[in-house]
């Protein structure tokens, strides 16, 4: 059995930025989010688990298609912090704050509806074994969400200008490999769309 080690180089980073990380550049508009997660089919009887979830971007507008549980997960015990102090009091029960690795996810097999990776698959260290993780927790059926709101190379261009060497090397491919790469791990690409404006790829565990 493969041994992975917790990804604790990635975890400091974000730390570290977390205190301004919502100052940082302009958050996509509600209506562009709400038209993304509206592919994902949301509703009362679905868990979700947002997968690198920051400091929380995604969570509001999950609860606006009242999913039955969010399961808001990162690297960073920061990040996580502070989503805690934004929105448990909001949401109550209904979010779940879970400090983890992708690699090694402490959730039980077929658990999860729905996993968003909105911004975050760039930093997978080992991406197969992350899809696999991900494979295992969704139920039969579930939907893989990949997503970034900006272009592959706009995120290319911040990650490989990162005065840290890890994230220089955490570059995003076109969706068309990307595409393979999830097919490989036992999904099936329901759609994707790689351009000027917009990265993201769903799939549906086979």
């Amino acid at each position: 059995m493969q041994k992975v080690k917790v990804d604790l180089a990635r975890a400091k980073f974000f730390d570290e930025l977390s205190d301004s990380w919502d100052a940082k550049g302009p958050s996509p508009k509600p209506e562009v989010v709400l038209t993304f997660l509206r592919k994902l089919n949301i509703d009362s009887e679905k868990t979700v688990l947002d997968v690198g979830t920051g400091t929380g971007l995604l969570i509001p507008h999950i609860f606006s298609y009242n999913p039955d549980r969010v399961i808001a997960m990162d690297l960073s015990a920061r990040m996580l912090s502070i989503v805690q102090e934004k929105y448990s009091s909001r949401f109550g029960a209904g979010l779940e704050i879970l400090h983890g690795d992708v690699h090694l996810l402490n959730l039980q097999d077929a658990s999860v509806d729905i996993a968003v990776c909105n911004g975050v698959y760039p930093h997978f260290q080992d991406k197969p074994l992350a899809l696999s993780q991900l494979h295992r927790v969704l139920k039969k059926g579930g939907i893989l969400a990949v997503n970034h709101f900006a272009s592959r190379e706009f995120i290319n261009s911040i990650h490989g200008s990162s005065s840290h060497d890890l994230i220089r090397q955490d570059l995003l491919g076109p969706a068309m490999i990307l595409s393979k790469t999830i097919t490989r791990c036992g999904f099936h690409v329901k759609e994707w769309r790689d351009d000027a404006t917009e990265y993201y790829l769903i799939a549906e565990k086979i």
